[in-house]
């Protein structure tokens, strides 16, 4: 059973989980919103008849009356109470204690009733803890998914995005549970608050990570200055100052949209405060997807593969002009054979070596032919090593790999394979496995730090491309959201 199928049974229940608490939910609401109660006044003293009145504009409609209870503190409170009556919208005007306001209410078909501005309703006290409770176990349950394909070596772009969700729901989720705590409003809001709450939570979320994404750019910037004085100038190795740059490009967007001045008009203002939401919408989205990205690419390099391996794949690269292994090569050949020989030790069991990498048009032979010798110079036996000197690419290294595996193995499946690689590129390994339909668990060989974040960004960019259909359906999703929420009130 692969982990993914592992996961769905696992959490079969879940929806039905989450479905049974909204519709308690809905009972609730509906159960309690059969009649409207607000506290409207309170005193230290009771008040005389004469100090308290109201109004209904139409009795068919809606029933009203003030009611008085005394609190646990001794403290007099006035509640307005409102009934439905028959379905329509009748305001009810009242003053109690010289304190006064007119209420909007919309009595309902079902025998319900709530206020029209801020959409208040008894019941809604459960509205936000619901909410919370519901974001907390997909939280949970896309946590328990992400530790889960760790433990199985399970790296992939899917797992990446998973993790840039968990990022993102849990900075909303703390955003807001702080502000509620901070400003005791678990109670009392309405459905209306709760709306802007969530959209400006979204809004403010690049504020809040304001400092590690700066931190971040400037970091990318220095190393990006690393990589360029020892390996040269090359496109490939300006990525992390692009990224570095589109970072403060963005938060300067956001800051030039915020500052607009209200004279220089309405719409433009309206526009401008919109323009604003959706920046900040996703480039926070973009930097919890990076930072997963980050996150995935580091515990791919710290998981351990189980000793169970018949197949390591050696990813091939550039060999030196006498035939033999770069550094960098030797790195990844030493790598494979240090866990064979770990993983005799321990089981008793061999694993067959495949050196993977065809000949350049600059070099003398290829990068198989290369690693081979390389393997007997070390003792491993011809028998136990099967080259494919084909590939000129990471995605061609697994897919001729695999196939050189099933010719030599009488299939590939059911095999037990691995492939060892630098540090800095082993999560592309497994993107790249996973594209050739191929499990394999990746063995991290260690190599110079500076290449390290250039990389990174790399497999950042892969992510978006690799998943850019669900990157744009939520990027559109944010826009026409955003939008709908700034111009409704305009168009009712």
């Amino acid at each position: 059973m692969t982990v993914n199928k592992h996961i769905r049974k696992r959490y079969k229940y879940v929806p039905f989980v989450l479905l049974s608490i909204v519709l308690a939910v809905l009972v609730y609401f509906f159960i309690a919103s059969h009649s409207y109660s607000e506290l409207v006044f309170a005193s230290e003293k009771k008040l005389a008849p004469s100090q308290i009145s109201y109004e209904v504009s139409d009795s068919d409609i809606i029933s009203a009356d003030i009611e008085c209870r005394q609190a646990s503190d001794g403290k007099y409170e006035y509640y307005l109470s409102v009934k439905p009556v028959n379905p329509g919208t009748a305001s009810v005007e009242y003053k109690v204690g010289g304190v006064g306001d007119r209420l909007i209410m919309n009595s309902t078909g079902l025998g319900t009733i709530y206020e029209d501005e801020f959409l208040k309703f008894n019941g809604q006290e459960a509205l936000l803890p619901a909410m919370l409770l519901i974001m907390l176990i997909v939280l949970v349950c896309f946590t328990h998914t992400f530790v889960e394909m760790f433990r199985a070596g399970d790296f992939s772009y899917s797992m990446a995005v998973l993790g840039g969700v968990i990022l993102y729901l849990a900075g909303i989720l703390i955003i807001i549970t702080v502000y509620c705590v901070q400003e005791q409003v678990w109670v009392w809001m309405p459905l209306s608050f709760i709306g802007a709450l969530l959209f400006y939570t979204g809004a403010i979320f690049p504020i809040v990570t304001a400092p590690a994404m700066l931190l971040l750019a400037a970091a990318l910037f220095v190393s990006n200055i690393w990589l360029l004085r020892r390996e040269g100038f090359r496109f490939q190795n300006l990525l992390s100052a692009l990224l570095g740059f589109a970072i403060i490009a963005a938060y300067a967007a956001i800051m030039i949209f915020a500052v607009l001045p209200e004279q220089s008009g309405v719409i433009l203002v309206r526009l401008s405060s919109a323009v604003q939401s959706i920046i900040s919408y996703v480039l926070g989205y973009l930097e919890c997807m990076l930072f997963s990205c980050m996150i995935c690419a580091v515990l791919s390099t710290v998981y351990k593969p189980p000793f169970d391996k018949d197949y390591i794949i050696i990813l091939g690269c550039a060999i030196c002009s006498d035939g033999t292994p770069t550094p960098l090569l030797r790195g990844r050949i030493d790598r494979a054979i240090a866990f064979e020989s770990e993983q005799f030790s321990k089981s008793g069991k061999h694993a067959f070596f495949v050196p993977s990498g065809g000949q350049g048009s600059d070099e003398v032979i290829s990068e198989a032919e290369s690693m081979k010798r390389y393997l007997m110079e070390q003792g491993i036996p011809e028998e136990q090593i099967v080259p494919e000197d084909k590939s000129v690419n990471t995605l061609q290294n697994m897919e001729f790999s695999k196939t050189v595996i099933e010719k030599h193995g009488s299939g590939a499946r059911g095999k037990k394979i691995a492939f060892s690689t630098t540090n800095y590129h082993v999560f592309r390994g497994y993107t790249m496995a996973h594209k050739a339909s191929m499990h394999a668990h990746g063995l991290s060989a260690k190599t110079k730090l500076y290449f390290y974040p250039n990389a990174l960004v790399r497999e950042f960019i892969g992510l978006l491309y690799e998943q850019k259909k669900k990157h744009i359906a939520v990027v559109a999703e944010i826009i026409i959201l955003i939008t709908l929420y700034c111009i409704t009130p305009y168009l009712l």
